[in-house]
């Protein structure tokens, strides 16, 4: 199921910077960007269709990834423009360089004690929560004045 997680996940995000970024290049570049890597993941899946029941490392990088380098993307296009959804960018961009590489050292992790196993499980539930703060911070900053005063 964490299939559809990750999918989901890269989709989502990419309509999201799609619909931010005004540059016709990097509307381009976020088209080809997830395509390509959708297409990349259904060839996977179709010479090995194993693959579904199987924690698939590939499919966590190449979805964050592609994710992260939209978020780039919008990130350096805010340097001159103003920063419009700036820290779920940052917060994005933080959560998913750092889960993704929780994810890939999380196989290196089998042979290792239990602790060990749950501090990594821990780090990510954290970075999940700081996430979910950088979201929180961005909304009361852009929306709550808003419906506070059309009230």
């Amino acid at each position: 199921m964490s299939h559809f997680y990750f999918v989901g996940q890269l989709i989502l995000l990419a309509i999201f910077y799609f619909l931010l970024v005004k540059d016709v290049v990097k509307k381009k570049i976020i088209l080809i960007g997830t395509s390509a890597g959708l297409l990349v993941l259904a060839i996977q899946y179709l010479f090995d269709p194993g693959m579904f029941s199987k924690f698939n490392l590939f499919e966590i990088t190449i979805t964050s990834l592609l994710v992260v380098f939209f978020a780039l993307l919008h990130l350096y296009d805010m340097l001159t423009d103003k920063k419009e959804y700036y820290f779920i960018t940052v917060g994005i961009i933080i959560y998913l360089l750092a889960s993704t590489i929780l994810f890939l050292v999380g196989n290196l992790t089998i042979g290792l004690s239990e602790n060990l196993k749950f501090l990594s499980w821990t780090l990510n539930a954290v970075l999940v929560l700081i996430n979910q703060l950088f979201i929180l911070y961005e909304w009361k900053k852009s929306f709550y004045k808003k419906a506070a005063l059309l009230v």
